[in-house]
């Protein structure tokens, strides 16, 4: 019987010691100062009181800048970005959901990250979680601070037009 325990406590150390190890051999990919502007389309729905939903897709380049040494390194990918936005224009209060696709390297490297921000109607803060990817993003994890302002306006209807930026002042992520 001791000599199955035995073994039983070298199988579990073997497996916390191995899942310690892929872990520590994870490295942060610091891309430096990001930004990206948006434009987009979305659909409004009243709740009352003042407050709105509107549902939309917004779109745009995300801009990476980080020194390499002395050199600046400029990288971008396209992102596209499904979003619900609770907004009162009355109160000045917004909540932004989102989720992403970031494709970078001419579709090479693909990855996803979803974002939680609050505010008032010209800038929402939150964080930013990327939750995996393929290609060179595969194993992509790490949440980032995020700053935003999407301007949705109402054109006809209950379809409104949408502009508007993103700021990560220091993006990082993690790889396997």
């Amino acid at each position: 019987m001791r000599v199955i325990n035995y073994v039983w406590a070298i199988g579990l150390a073997l497996v916390f010691g191995l899942g310690a190890g892929s872990s520590a051999s994870a490295r942060t990919v610091e891309a430096g100062d990001s930004s990206s502007s948006w434009s987009g389309t979305g659909e409004f729905i009243e709740l009352g009181n003042g407050d709105q939903v509107v549902n939309g897709m917004v779109k745009g380049m995300l801009i990476s800048r980080h020194k390499d040494g002395g050199k600046m390194i400029v990288h971008s990918s396209k992102l596209a970005c499904p979003v619900r936005v609770n907004l009162n224009r009355q109160k000045d209060t917004q909540a932004i959901e989102g989720l992403c696709t970031i494709v970078a390297h001419e579709g090479k490297d693909v990855g996803y990250g979803h974002w939680k921000c609050a505010g008032n109607l010209k800038e929402c803060t939150g964080d930013f979680t990327f939750t995996g990817g393929s290609g060179g993003f595969t194993g992509m994890s790490g949440t980032t601070p995020f700053q935003t302002n999407i301007i949705f306006e109402m054109q006809d209807g209950k379809n409104g037009q949408a502009i508007g930026y993103a700021v990560w002042p220091n993006l990082t992520y993690m790889l396997p």
